[in-house]
């Protein structure tokens, strides 16, 4: 491990003081279960959808949270201390954010040019998102010194490690100050002139080191795996938890020279992360409820537990932790451990005032869809809920007669695919569990369905699953779609370790997918490397695919291959800007393809929609957008991949605009383009035989359907009636 020396200019250069409140958390003594009421006199569409990482203002008169759909990145909400006056300060995404000490603005880590930056947003002016100088590429949202004079951050160094960086709070002076470590979790000492960090490591943090800045030199004050640190100036000392065996933890607290450690038993303690009560009495964490036998409960002896090694641990036996995860105290001076939230909010993450009068949950309840924002009264036990998460309903995908229309949604009990009718009548319901991206199409032969996600695929009809073939042998799937036509699914993927990426056919006969080989055929023609985004077309006499970077055309049997774009030819030998081909789609007839090109052009991604004929003919810009938002989460194959509408005289894509994506259509004979929705749409899809567009709506902050015309007109909700709507009076539910 190295250490830089950083010149001694930073601590006499004089700046504005800016004085650090740091929140710190009051004594709570009891909180009885209660009821949470439902948030009343506010419409949803005012309201952020759920809630996470909350915290208050340095002057208590504000929160600061992230909230977000189950489709959309995390934006910076903010309302008053009483949950009133919501108000959205970011459209385009954040990834974590910090109060400034005057509680004037908000610093956060986004992306918005294609790579991570600090910026400041006022919560008053109109400025708009402003960099904070004096940070490097990569740095981690600045702390500033109680005094107000520096600022401390940590950012990428040699083999990714983070180095801490110390600078002048007015960002005209920044260096590093350590090489290697790998730091995190950084706070200042009660004087300004010593600083504080957790020296990181995988899974856990490796210790505590301390820096002297009127000398700069460091020093560890304590090497073991810990938990993330916690320091409170009204006790004086450091606490954090200790592992002692796999999934159990201790509080071992210690002084800022990091002598006179002591141990504390925490049974229920769960993770790494602890905060002091206001007293500096009393810790506050997450953890469960335990059983033990009778033997450990007679052996318990509470209170605190010194050792000739400090980290020598004790280990506790015949402990279960079950249930969620609740906000307990342990009281430091008698060892005891007290529930403060309610026993059936499973508490993900927590934070207090800074006069320590409430507590800030971030959690779930049994009618959460999604994780909301709680707040606790420390006097009188109240638990208000501040932020209420609503259900969603996504990805629509219509049958191809259109009769049907089968989607995700994760209203009722869990996440589920419901198929209703074209007039919204529900048919049935299939209980699933959602992993990563997931898509859904139909098996429309069979009556089923092919899920395709991060655990790999998975088909099913209501008598059971469909069996795949070498018992689903293939290590990585990367694109399928299914045919239109019957039960044939195209498959990319690896069949076996260390071959290359190869195009199967899978077919449902008898209750089990058939396999057959597209790869290269035993007749001598140019055959591509890799197939990618394979695609049948309307009839299911053709299919094409990518090499990642030209589009290719096939025949069903996998024949008659031929290249039609030539972009790896163009990029090898420089003419032009660097290109990529991908998501080809069919139009209706057959006789066109469109698809999204990739062009790197010096610092700048461009995202174009290109058509050409079927042979690759006549080919011709559509439309072409810049990326530089966080919402290329957006990947093209949800909702920037485009289709044809029913006539094949426009193409339906998705743009998005400050953050927020909507549908678009663009004429392909004069390129006339016209927005189709107005509020935020994802997942777009087209009945064909009906000739409207299916969608996700964002209106509102909501996830809801949506149906219009492919000109946009007659956009109304897809109203959906549960199978009880449908029955006659009497009849109750299957």
């Amino acid at each position: 491990m190295k250490i830089i020396v950083i010149c001694v200019f930073l601590f006499l250069i004089a700046c504005t003081p800016e004085q650090a409140i740091r929140p710190e958390v009051q004594e709570i003594v009891s909180a009885p279960a209660v009821t949470i009421p439902p948030l009343a006199g506010k419409k949803p569409a005012d309201e952020p959808n759920g809630g996470f990482s909350p915290s208050y203002s340095p002057d208590g008169k504000m929160i600061a949270f992230l909230s977000s759909t189950l489709h959309t990145p995390p934006d910076l909400w903010i309302f008053k201390a009483d949950g009133t006056g919501a108000n959205r300060l970011t459209t385009r995404g954040v990834k974590s954010f910090r109060w400034s000490p005057d509680s004037k603005s908000i610093m956060v880590i986004a992306n918005r040019k294609g790579f991570e930056e600090t910026l400041i947003i006022g919560i008053e002016d109109e400025a708009g998102e402003r960099r904070v100088s004096g940070l490097v590429p990569g740095a981690s949202i600045p702390v500033y010194s109680p005094d107000g004079k520096l600022f401390a951050f940590t950012a990428p160094g040699e083999n990714k490690a983070r180095d801490l960086w110390i600078g002048t709070a007015d960002g005209e002076r920044a260096e590093p100050v350590t090489e290697k470590l790998g730091i995190r979790n950084v706070f200042w000492g009660p004087d300004s002139r010593k600083i504080y960090y957790e020296v990181g490591g995988k899974g856990y943090g490796v210790g505590v080191w301390e820096m002297d800045l009127a000398t700069m030199e460091s020093k560890s004050l304590m090497g073991n795996y810990i938990g993330t640190p916690d320091y409170s100036e009204k006790a004086g000392l450091i606490t954090y938890s200790y592992p002692t065996n796999p999934g159990e933890f201790e509080v071992h607290t210690m002084k800022l020279d990091g002598s006179d450690i002591k141990k504390y038993k925490a049974p229920r303690l769960s993770g790494r992360w602890l905060l002091w009560d206001a007293s500096g009495k009393g810790i506050y964490y997450t953890g469960q409820d335990i059983t033990q036998s009778e033997e450990e409960k007679k052996t318990e002896t509470g209170a605190v537990e010194k050792s000739a090694s400090p980290h020598e641990s004790t280990k506790t036996e015949n402990v279960n932790r079950t249930g969620v995860n609740s906000l307990w105290h342990l009281n430091l001076e008698t060892g005891a451990e007290e529930r403060i939230s309610p026993p059936d909010l499973h508490v993900s993450e927590f934070s207090s005032s800074p006069d320590g009068n409430k507590i800030l949950f971030s959690g779930v309840l049994k009618d959460s869809f999604t994780s909301e924002l709680f707040s606790l009264d420390s006097a009188s036990s109240e638990m208000l809920r501040l932020v209420k998460s609503r259900g969603s309903s996504w990805m629509p995908l219509p049958s191809r007669d259109s009769t049907r229309i089968a989607f995700f949604t994760n209203e009722g009990a869990g996440d589920s695919i419901k198929v209703v009718s074209f007039g919204g009548e529900e048919i049935d319901s299939y209980p699933i569990i959602l992993e990563g991206d997931t898509r859904i199409f139909w098996l429309p032969e069979s009556g089923g369905f092919l899920i395709f996600s991060s655990r790999g695929l998975l088909a099913f009809t209501e008598k059971g699953p469909i069996e795949f073939p070498n018992s689903g042998d293939h290590r990585a799937y990367f694109y399928v779609d299914v045919s239109i036509q019957g039960d044939k699914v195209l498959l990319n993927s690896i069949p076996s370790f260390g071959e290359i990426p190869g195009l199967y056919m899978l077919e449902v006969t008898e209750g089990k997918f058939v396999q057959k080989d597209l790869r290269y055929p035993q007749v001598k023609e140019d055959m591509p490397q890799l197939y990618f985004q394979p695609r049948w077309s309307f009839d299911g006499e053709r299919i094409a695919f990518t090499d990642r970077a030209d589009v290719w055309t096939m025949t069903a049997e996998g024949t008659g291959r031929r290249w039609i774009t030539n972009y790896e030819e163009s990029n090898r030998e420089g003419n032009g800007k660097p290109s990529l081909a991908s998501y080809p789609v069919w139009s209706i007839k057959g006789d066109m393809i469109c698809y999204t090109l990739t062009v790197y052009d010096d610092n700048t991604v461009l995202r174009q929609i290109w058509i050409m004929k079927a042979d690759g003919s006549d080919k011709k810009m559509l439309y072409s957008e810049e990326l530089d938002s966080q919402f290329q989460v957006y990947l093209p194959e949800f909702t920037n991949q485009p289709f044809f509408d029913a006539t094949d005289e426009k193409v339906i894509y998705t743009v998005v605009n400050n953050g927020i994506p909507n549908i678009y259509s663009v004429d392909i004979k004069d390129g006339t383009m016209q927005k189709l929705t107005e509020n935020g749409a994802i997942f777009p899809a087209l009945l064909p035989e009906e000739g409207i567009i299916i969608y996700t709506s964002l209106e509102g902050n909501n996830e809801t359907l949506r149906v219009m015309n492919s000109d946009g007109t007659d956009n109304h909700p897809f109203v959906i009636k549960s199978k009880n709507e449908n029955k006659p009076e009497g009849e109750g539910a299957k």
